[in-house]
């Protein structure tokens, strides 16, 4: 009963030896999120879900697996996209070389604002006529209550 008990805890206590896949897998989420990091860094690219698969060899049957790669890049609507999927496709062969044709899917997913400076003030361009509106006004009012007050002065004395 002691040996069974002893041989229980060994195997217990053995350490995990990954297999081929598990070291692909790995491969796969460190260098998917490398390219997600050089990505991101591009002007106007909003997200990036890289999906890669190296290339597997099971040890039993030497059958592989083909690589593949898979990028879908949201980017805003002022990014260039032809830039954008000429820098992904480079990145990818340099992350894995086996793969001769990356599938590189650019959506647009938001809209970049222009911003307008108003005095001040740096405003969505939009919105600048409204806010010149607003401060002239404002100018205005205080204007006229300033020309009030100097009418009233005037009128005591």
């Amino acid at each position: 009963m002691r040996s069974v008990i002893v041989a229980a805890v060994l195997v217990a206590c053995a350490p995990t030896v990954d297999g081929p896949a598990e070291r692909a897998h790995a491969a796969d989420r460190e260098d998917g999120a490398r390219l997600t990091r050089a990505l991101h860094d591009l002007p106007g690219v909003v997200a990036v879900h890289p999906e890669l698969h190296h290339a597997v060899r099971d040890p039993f049957t030497n059958a592989s697996s083909a690589p593949s790669a898979l990028v879908l890049i949201v980017v805003d609507d002022q990014a260039d996209p032809t830039a954008i999927e000429t820098t992904t496709t480079r990145l990818v062969h340099a992350a894995m070389p086996e793969v001769t044709n990356p599938e590189i899917m650019i959506a647009v997913g938001a809209h970049r604002t222009t911003l307008a400076r108003v005095g001040p003030f740096v405003v969505d361009a939009r919105t600048k006529p409204r806010l010149v509106g607003v401060l002239v006004a404002g100018l205005a009012i205080i204007a006229a209550l300033a020309g009030y007050i100097a009418w009233r002065a005037r009128v005591q004395v």
